[in-house]
């Protein structure tokens, strides 16, 4: 924590049908000296994706929508074809803006009717279901149409069908002006790496597209739930953490966090086992072994931007807990293709100076690759100088076939999982920061 400069930190861990963990470090409020505690509540930030994912497959399961309706029969919009489906997987092809040029206009409140006025002048990117493009834009039309399938406001059905079944008693809504027990204060780096508040949390956005504030208690014991059959059955689960396809019928890979995306939850596997995952803005993240029974939870209160990077410390807490998902302790191997591993140590470096050999992508993955290279440069400063690169193996996966690699820094280790198609063009490449 000190090294990342994570101010306050909680952890919690869901395993074997119960919540097994819940530890707390350093503080919840710099200024105050205030400790994290097991009541600290966390903005839980994008995590909420999955939550309104469930709350659109628990309407699904009583009959009153389908994921496959189209999004005009609960919201007038502008484009045609975009299902609900779409929305929770992210490829209705909206930009990935909610408020947009309102923020030119310097509001700190936001009604729904200004944000979805905003989102309905939104031009798409591609046609629905052609493309991925990470969009929050979807999220809060999906929440839209929640409200009136269920004929009751977002919170009122998300607390009664979600939060209350999955046992989360205390997770709340962050409206900035509101007094909540337990808030934990946000922060961020400026550019010269010195801690300031993150001012991006203290805008209301009104009851909608608004952070859910929870403690680790309460998202493990989301995850836990998920384990079981409340708030969901097994069907809607298994539709959660189904890889989409696009409308062509091909497989698609992010470039960065997870190779696929489902309803709400990023997929991908470690070392051969499957998992959900996500991670969130405010420096939170989530990583669930989907056959395996174990779930971890990280909330911290630096922003992701910032270098919290939170699946990478969960991916870190999963090795302590299985060794055989450590990353850690896992040796270099003789290398059968040193030639692709020098091409990727190249390209590594190409990503710390934000430069990517785009040529080296396959062409569905550049400019994800293009976009998400700052990300990674941003954090270059803070890791210090590479000081070698390491072969730890590879495996398949489907078509793809993946390469793992350990870059060593002078302060930071970085693990890489690169994936490459059969021409051998990267597909894919995640990093973690453990």
């Amino acid at each position: 924590m000190a090294r990342r400069q994570v101010p306050g930190l909680a952890l919690g861990v869901a395993r074997n049908g119960r919540v097994e963990r819940i530890s707390v470090y350093g503080l919840a409020n710099v200024e105050l000296g205030t400790p994290v505690t097991e009541r600290s509540v966390f903005a839980i930030a994008s995590l909420d994706k999955q939550l309104t994912a469930a709350g659109v497959l628990a309407l699904a399961e009583s009959g009153k929508l389908s994921l496959d309706d189209e999004l005009g029969r609960f919201v007038e919009v502008p484009w045609r074809g975009v299902t609900l489906r779409h929305l929770l997987s992210h490829t209705a092809g909206l930009p990935d803006e909610v408020a947009g040029g309102l923020e030119a206009r310097w509001f700190t409140d936001y009604t729904t009717e200004q944000l979805l006025a905003h989102v309905r002048g939104l031009v798409p990117v591609a046609p629905p279901g052609e493309r991925y493009l990470y969009s929050d834009a979807g999220l809060f039309l999906a929440q839209l149409a929640i409200e009136k399938a269920a004929g009751q406001p977002w919170r009122e059905f998300t607390r009664q069908r979600i939060l209350a079944p999955s046992g989360m008693a205390g997770a709340t809504f962050l409206d900035p002006a509101t007094l909540v027990d337990g808030r934990v204060a946000a922060y961020a780096l400026d550019r010269e790496g010195r801690l300031r508040r993150d001012r991006r949390t203290e805008v209301d956005y009104g009851p909608l597209y608004n952070d859910l504030g929870m403690t680790a208690r309460d998202f493990a014991s989301w995850l836990l739930a998920l384990d079981g059959d409340a708030p969901l059955g097994p069907a809607s689960r298994a539709a959660m953490w189904t890889p989409l396809h696009l409308a062509d019928g091909s497989a698609w890979s992010e470039v960065w966090q997870w190779r696929r995306y489902g309803l709400g939850f990023g997929l991908d596997e470690v070392f051969g086992h499957r998992v959900a995952l996500h991670s969130g803005s405010s420096g939170v993240g989530v990583l669930k072994f989907l056959d395996r029974g174990l779930s971890i939870v990280v909330l911290t209160n630096l922003a992701h931007s910032s270098g919290s990077d939170p699946l990478g410390l969960a991916l870190g807490v999963a090795g302590l807990l299985w060794p055989e998902v450590a990353w850690l302790e896992r040796p270099p191997v003789p290398d059968p293709d040193p030639r692709t591993t020098a091409a990727h140590r190249s390209e590594y470096r190409n990503l710390l100076a934000d430069r990517p050999a785009l040529e080296s992508y396959a062409a569905a993955s550049r400019l994800a690759a293009f976009e998400g290279a700052p990300a990674l440069a941003g954090r270059a400063p803070r890791w210090g100088e590479l000081e070698s690169f390491a072969f730890l193996g590879e495996s398949r996966a489907g078509d793809e076939r993946l390469r793992r690699y350990r870059a060593e820094h002078a302060s930071a280790r970085i693990f890489l999982t690169v994936a490459l198609d059969r021409s051998g063009r990267i597909v894919s490449l995640q990093w973690a920061h453990i």
